[in-house]
């Protein structure tokens, strides 16, 4: 995450209207694509070749910084990398300095200072050097509201600021040791969110960049999967050709929607990808997703298939050894609910020598305990009512989560999933049974699958509407559409149930 800037002052009459923009920007523009598009190199050449015709553009060493910081997040710390980093960054500043030197005034010199200050920012955050990304954060602030005060329509100075403005204010709330933002100019959640958004349309270089960032700010800190998503497959659909956009959503459908089938559909892709002979999803690329796949299908309780998928996983480059070794733990996750967990164990030992320390902390709970026959009982009969379900069988599959919930109590899954069962069809009795599994769902904070938290709340609303309490029922309904988790029924139900109270069997809106 880029941490941007904000405060200062100057200006006296506006710039003109294209003062910011210059021939080369088109050439530009081409070299970020190839970026996006998983060719960092490509585009590095690309921008060398357009910094020809303009050699005392501040730009365009800047855009090689932003590029040079993309290449660096992917892979293990690198000296050699870093020292490539800030010669680029020094490079920005340095043209930038001069240019300013010459006309204070110069728009474009100091859009190129100030983001060049906020890559800097960007490296120290992501090496953890708190003081150091302040610092760079506060100097990239000083710059860009300097340009936005001169020239309120750049996006791109907009941008920035908008970044600034939302991580000053949200990380210290979320983590009070992060004292290095005590001395930095205050920032405003809600204004910087507005900004990065209106910063999507119209900037001369930043709108995939806006758009990434976009789902780091929905997904990990306005907890916001639906938006995420949105902004995910839209990086995915503009540069299908840079693997890392579909291993985000694959992960973003899996862990954070609890979409697994969905998940593995798209990991899937990026594996036939790899071996349809696309470069880019091949080599690590290819390893990565065939995890992912594996952990999908795993998550989606297909052990089988998982567990020929993982199998496929062999050695791998040193950058990803951890991410092998967390392959191990899933495999061996697999067979252990296969029921074959002497096999299950020799892929946990494996597991628990990797360095991470959260692969090795599992991998050590796994070899410690064992999983109790109830889970893997009651794992397969919720395994076997996901597939009813998803062939349009819902009272078998009911009865097959109200199995699972007898033999596993654990399974909010099936408890929440027999209660709808009970709620929509069973008697008034059996209605009022199932109300302690719609309440816990609804007020999970992090259930499993995620969307169970969306569907708790969907089945409080009906029986806060069979209470006569419509008033609740319908702030109930609508937290359901501020998260559907891109689930058609969800919205579909809750948009219903606000139009109408919920009724039993016989009503006109009830659901079959």
């Amino acid at each position: 995450m880029i941490a941007v800037v904000l405060a200062a002052l100057l200006q006296a009459s506006p710039p003109p209207p294209d003062a910011l923009r210059r021939p080369q920007d088109g050439a530009y523009r081409h070299a970020l694509d190839q970026l996006y598009d998983g060719r960092p190199e490509q585009a590095l050449t690309a921008l060398g070749r357009a910094r020809e015709g303009a050699p005392e553009d501040a730009v365009g060493a800047y855009l090689e910084s932003l590029v040079a910081i993309w290449k660096l997040e992917q892979y293990p710390p690198s000296a050699a990398a870093d020292r490539d980093l800030f010669r680029r960054i020094d490079e920005a500043t340095r043209l930038a300095d001069a240019a300013l030197r010459k006309d204070p005034r110069d728009l474009r010199a100091l859009l190129a200072r100030g983001a060049a200050h906020g890559v800097r920012s960007r490296f120290h955050l992501f090496r953890a050097q708190r003081s150091e990304a302040a610092q760079a954060a506060v100097r990239m602030r000083e710059d860009l509201l300097k340009v936005h005060e001169a020239d309120p329509g750049c996006v791109d100075a907009l941008f920035g600021l908008g970044l600034y403005d939302y991580y000053a204010d949200v990380l210290p709330k979320l983590a009070k040791v992060l004292r290095f933002l005590a001395r930095m100019p205050g920032g405003d959640r809600e204004r910087g969110l507005n900004r990065i958004e209106s910063a999507g349309e119209g900037s001369l270089f930043h709108d995939d960049e806006v758009q990434a960032q976009l789902y780091e700010v929905y997904a990990f800190y306005e907890k916001d999967p639906d938006r995420a998503l949105s902004e995910m497959r839209g990086m995915r659909r503009r540069h299908p050709g840079w693997p890392l956009w579909a291993l985000k959503l694959a992960e973003h459908l899996r862990d954070r929607m609890g979409r697994y089938a969905d998940s593995a559909a798209v990991a899937r892709e990026a594996v036939e990808a790899g071996q349809k002979g696309q470069v880019n999803y091949q080599g690590a690329a290819g390893l990565l997703a065939r995890i992912s796949l594996g952990e999908s299908l795993l998550r989606d309780l297909r052990f089988a298939e998982a567990r020929r998928e993982l199998l496929l996983v062999k050695e791998g480059p040193p950058q990803i050894a951890d991410t092998l070794l967390r392959a191990r733990l899933l495999l061996g996750r697999a067979l252990e609910l296969e029921g074959d967990r002497e096999s299950a164990v020799a892929h946990y030992r494996r597991a628990a020598t990797a360095a991470d320390r959260e692969v090795r902390r599992q991998a050590e709970a796994a070899l410690r305990a064992p999983a109790k026959p109830a889970e893997i009982e009651g794992l397969a009969l919720v395994a076997q009512a996901r597939r009813l379900r998803e062939a349009g069988r819902r009272r078998e599959a009911a009865e097959a989560y109200r199995r699972a919930a007898r033999v596993w109590p654990d399974s909010l899954e099936a408890r929440l999933l027999s209660a709808e069962d009970d709620l929509l069809h069973g008697e008034p009795e059996e209605a009022d049974k199932a109300a302690d599994a719609i309440e816990d769902a609804a007020d999970d904070d992090d259930p499993q699958p995620p969307w169970l938290r969306s569907w708790g709340r969907l089945l409080k609303g009906h029986l806060l509407d069979l209470e006569g309490e419509r008033t609740r029922a319908v702030a109930e309904y609508k937290k359901v559409l501020k998260t559907t988790y891109g689930l058609a029924e969800l919205r579909e139900r809750a948009e219903d149930g606000l139009r109408r109270p919920y009724r039993r069997a016989g009503a006109t809106n009830n659901i079959k």
